[in-house]
């Protein structure tokens, strides 16, 4: 891990770059994988999507309950046999609330990145420059802070994986 907590706004990466991070995040689930005494060939990659961080739904909303003041807009034990990569954060929110992020993994904050400097961004992303990866049994936690309450759009996107069959399949053609 590293000593750094760095986001960088996506209008300053080249598409090489957010190439690069992405395939960095699935280097990294795979390594995960193999950590755990597993095969990566057995897992399927895909999206990360609202529901496999423990929203009702498959829409990314988050609602604030109180103005300048941290909420857990996901805390979650990780299941048997998954993993989950986070390597960026989209706001999609005509007025955005959310000013700072951080995640941790149980108590360990990995990264705290603001917010706003996205907003002018036609892209309203923020890339994180690793990475963030948590294991099966690892307690998932994002807390973020906002200026007002109300609904924010924020988008996390990453990568889970999970046993192929779970949600994906493979198919073979010959």
């Amino acid at each position: 891990m590293s000593y750094r907590s760095i986001g960088v706004v996506s209008g300053e990466l080249t598409l090489d770059d957010y190439r690069a991070i992405r395939t960095e995040a699935i280097r990294r689930l795979e390594e995960a994988i193999r950590n755990k005494g597993k095969k990566p060939e057995e897992y399927a990659i895909r999206e990360l999507l609202p529901t496999d961080l423990g929203f009702s739904n498959d829409v990314w909303e988050y609602d604030y309950s109180a103005a300048t003041t941290e909420e857990n807009i996901v805390n979650m034990t990780v299941g048997d046999d998954t993993f989950i990569a986070i390597f960026a954060v989209i706001n999609l929110s005509s007025s955005p609330l959310t000013t700072r992020l951080t995640f941790y993994k149980g108590t360990i904050p990995l990264k705290k990145i603001g917010m706003e400097d996205v907003y002018a961004e036609e892209v309203p992303k923020k890339v994180l420059d690793e990475p963030l990866i948590w294991s099966e049994s690892d307690t998932l936690r994002i807390v973020g802070y906002a200026s007002a309450a109300g609904t924010d759009k924020l988008v996390f996107k990453g990568y889970i994986a999970e046993p192929l069959g779970k949600t994906v399949g493979v198919s073979k053609t010959s």
